[in-house]
């Protein structure tokens, strides 16, 4: 069993080294292993339970080798109950980090908990004006104590700006509930996708049962696992275009590329959407990054909503769908570019602080909390580091939420939809609106909603399955749900509402000047 270990973190004088005295007061009975890598005024003394081992800051940078020797030496002679560590303010957590390693951590300690400790009116002044490294401490942190936040005002600013680089928990320091809370188990991000997992795994056990009881679970299950299958590729490949386009791309550079006028950044970014091939769910963790990195929020909006309607890969499969009829892949292509175009026309007005939950724009960071000093030169192996973890982490951050979105589709698929067919028969602008909201309940793959599309051709016209290929990529449950796991509810609402009514205008409209007219 390995040991705990807490991490203390934060600007000289927030009360690091008082803080873990008093936290110290209250395991008197627990053997202890305290690491100090700042010199602060107050000093921590040795007891007959608490080992004390210091380090300058000069020591830190020049000797982590024999840092991380003398810790195992110490390990090794003693068996410790807990290990508490008070980290250097101005130091990068990667840095400790690379302590760890030296260590072989998995094999001697867990890190059950890493705290950041503020002064508010020091921490809010300092924060993001001295370097990367008190940054990346933030981002690192699970749980962020604050202190002399004097009014409600100041400590919601605080919090904004400490939640635009970590989803830590934020209290006051004076909370009498710290103690459980700092000694609360870490959850680990892995922890939801296993629980859903395992969910998956009881309910294929109880499938004999659940069918008995009428419930079609078999079915929900087959369908399931082909847009799971079908989607996370798909998935994959979004979040290592985001992460490259993160760790890798300059920020200068993408404000090059994307041109100041708003009107040829947002062709840019419709071409971007035609040439890469992202579907739907790919196509989100892209445009957060596109956002992230300076790119005009109409140009990011044009690429999200274009590039899994006209890309390569899914005009090639409504080509082949639609047995090689051109027709059907020129209207989705022009429909698709239009509405896009549209859609990012009324988003003129908004800026990205308007956009991301709790300011996660603060710092130029990604909301991952991944963020490190990429700013200085890490060469190839530090970026490619970067690149994975960044990669890793917005996995499985984003995975829960197509995972629930895959479910809830294939519950749609598998009931009996066939009242909505009847819309078919009546009149245009109804049929329309019954393939949108047939779309978005279905929440199919880009690359392979052609072919259910084709399957209804005899029961609806040609309008409403145009509705169909061009909002569903567009705006479905999958996407929803991954969309509110990055952005505030209001931008959502807001951007699913505007899909919908520019959607269903420019394709009543095309309806309306003769597409009704075609026939396949």
């Amino acid at each position: 069993m390995t040991t705990p270990l807490y991490v203390v973190a934060g600007f000289l004088e927030s009360g690091k080294t008082t803080f873990i005295a008093q936290m110290l007061r209250h395991c008197r009975k627990k053997e202890i292993l305290v690491l100090q890598f700042e010199e602060g005024e107050q000093e921590l003394n040795e007891t007959k339970n608490c080992k004390l081992l210091s380090w300058s800051k000069k020591e830190l940078e020049d000797s982590i080798l024999q840092i991380a020797d003398d810790i195992c030496m110490v390990m090794q002679q003693q068996k410790f109950d807990e290990i508490w560590v008070e980290w250097n303010g101005l130091e990068a957590f990667s840095k400790l980090e690379r302590i760890f390693l030296q260590l072989r951590m998995g094999e001697l300690f867990h890190i059950a908990k890493v705290i950041y400790l503020a002064d508010v009116p020091t921490a809010d002044m300092l924060l993001g004006q001295t370097g990367a490294a008190p940054v990346s401490q933030v981002a690192a942190s699970d749980l962020s104590l604050l202190r002399n936040a004097d009014t409600r005002e100041v400590r919601r600013r605080f919090e904004q700006k400490i939640r635009s680089v970590s989803r830590s928990e934020v209290r006051l320091l004076s909370s009498p509930e710290i103690k459980q809370l700092v000694r609360k188990r870490r959850i680990s991000p892995y922890v939801p996708f296993a629980v859903i997992t395992g969910i998956i795994g009881i309910l294929i056990l109880a499938a004999p049962l659940l069918e008995q009881g009428g419930i079609l679970f078999n079915t929900i299950l087959t369908l399931f696992m082909g847009v799971f299958l079908e989607g996370v590729p798909f998935l994959l490949l979004g979040v290592l275009l985001s992460s490259a386009i993160q760790v890798f791309l300059p920020q200068r550079w993408m404000e090059r590329v994307f041109p100041r006028n708003p009107i040829l950044g947002m062709l840019m970014g419709m071409a971007g959407g035609f040439f890469l091939p992202v579907c739907d769910c790919a196509a989100i963790p892209v445009f957060k990054s596109l956002l992230k990195k300076g790119v005009p929020i109409q140009a990011a909006i044009c690429f999200m909503a274009a590039a899994p309607v006209v890309n390569l890969v899914v005009l090639l499969s409504t080509y082949y769908a639609f047995n090689l009829d051109l027709r059907v892949v020129f209207y989705r292509l022009g429909l698709g570019l239009v509405c896009a175009f549209i859609i990012g026309l009324t988003f003129f007005f908004k800026r990205p602080d308007q956009l991301f939950r709790e300011g996660t724009e603060d710092f130029g960071s990604c909301s991952c909390g991944c963020y490190e000093e990429s700013g200085e030169p890490k060469g190839i192996t530090g970026k490619f580091q970067l690149f994975m973890r960044h990669a890793q982490t917005e996995f499985f951050n984003v995975g829960k939420y197509l995972i629930i979105g895959i479910f809830f589709s294939a519950v749609f698929q598998a009931a009996d939809l066939n009242w909505l067919k009847g819309f078919g028969a009546i009149s245009m602008p109804i049929a329309l609106l019954a393939m949108i909201l047939l779309s978005f309940l279905l929440s199919l793959c880009s690359s392979s909603d052609a072919v259910v599309a084709r399957s209804m051709s005899g029961m609806f016209s040609f309008v409403p399955m145009m509705g169909f290929l061009v909002f569903g990529p567009m705006m479905d449950i999958k996407n929803l749900l991954m969309l509110n796991g990055y952005f505030k509810k209001t931008f959502v609402v807001r951007l699913a509402l505007t899909t919908l009514i520019v959607c269903y205008g420019v394709i009543l409209i095309f309806g309306l000047l003769g597409g009704g007219g075609v026939v396949l």
